[in-house]
């Protein structure tokens, strides 16, 4: 299979979606875009059919990553998440594994209103990769 992102051959992850043919290998796919799921049946997706937040959140006009203090977008999107349960957390995609690794699966929760329930689900859903400890 070629990858649809390097167009070199050997792509053996899929796109899940019903219908879409789309292959990567596992660099190319995160450089694009794509998500990763790394839970139960580890699921990919390609750019056009990643899954996105269901929250109905817009930030603040000037708010920041919680966790770097960098500007957000002004809205979610693929770089920019919102915490599910309190609405008020924002932060970069990029910024989130960092806190999971440190804290494993049994202690990651939102940075600003520790909730884990919403949390930790959501958070494998949007493709975070969270270790067992």
């Amino acid at each position: 299979q070629r990858c649809f992102a390097c167009g070199e051959r050997g792509a053996c992850i899929a796109c899940q979606r019903k219908g879409c043919s789309r292959n990567f290998h596992l660099p190319c796919g995160s450089e694009h875009g794509c998500v990763t799921q790394f839970f139960r049946a580890f699921k990919s997706f390609c750019w056009e059919h990643r899954p996105e937040q269901r929250v109905q959140a817009h930030p603040e006009a000037d708010t920041v990553c919680i966790i770097c203090l960098e500007p957000v977008e002004d809205r979610t999107s693929h770089s920019t998440m919102v915490c599910p349960a309190c609405k008020g957390a924002w932060f970069h995609r990029a910024c989130i594994p960092g806190q999971a690794v440190r804290a494993g699966r049994l202690c990651f929760r939102c940075p600003h209103c520790n909730n884990k329930k919403k949390f930790v689900p959501e958070m494998l859903r949007m493709g975070i990769f969270i270790p067992m400890r």
